[in-house]
């Protein structure tokens, strides 16, 4: 399943594997929150079925169509850092997502830089491409 996800598209099948035990799998119900805005972050979730929804109180975000689905990354800016979310996402219909916490990935890069590298790469590129969305005022998915 890993291997359809673009962070992950570049493993082998043995560093999958190794990804997998860091990931915590979660089932969401239509309209059941993933996250609030104001909450302090602390990971990334990455949809693997369904899709969500992302609502933001700040003006700049509003006006963006902000719908996840499957492959895509949600919160991704709260793997680096514990600040607030920027916006409270909520499942659109039956959704289910994988979730790396802070404390997993640092292990993940103490324990394996090669893997870690890979990974960090691709999240790297996903904000990369959503920051000049955002500045260029495209109206889809920027960080959150």
């Amino acid at each position: 399943m890993l291997r359809h996800i673009p962070i992950f598209q570049k493993l082998s099948s043995r560093e999958i594997l190794e990804v997998e035990e860091l990931l915590h799998e979660r089932a969401y119900e239509k309209d059941e929150v993933v996250f609030e805005e104001g909450d302090l972050g602390n990971g990334i979730y990455i949809v693997v079925s369904g899709k969500v929804r992302a609502d933001s109180s700040r003006e700049l975000l509003k006006a963006l169509m902000m719908e996840f689905g499957p492959g895509d990354l949600v919160g991704e800016l709260s793997l680096f850092d514990a600040a607030p979310r920027a916006a409270t996402v909520v499942a659109v219909e039956r959704t289910v997502t994988m979730a790396l916490f802070q404390a997993e990935f640092s292990a993940l890069l103490l324990k394996n830089k090669h893997i870690g590298l890979k990974v960090l790469v691709e999240i790297t590129r996903t904000l990369s491409h959503r920051t000049r969305q955002l500045l260029l005022q495209e109206k889809h998915r920027p960080s959150l």
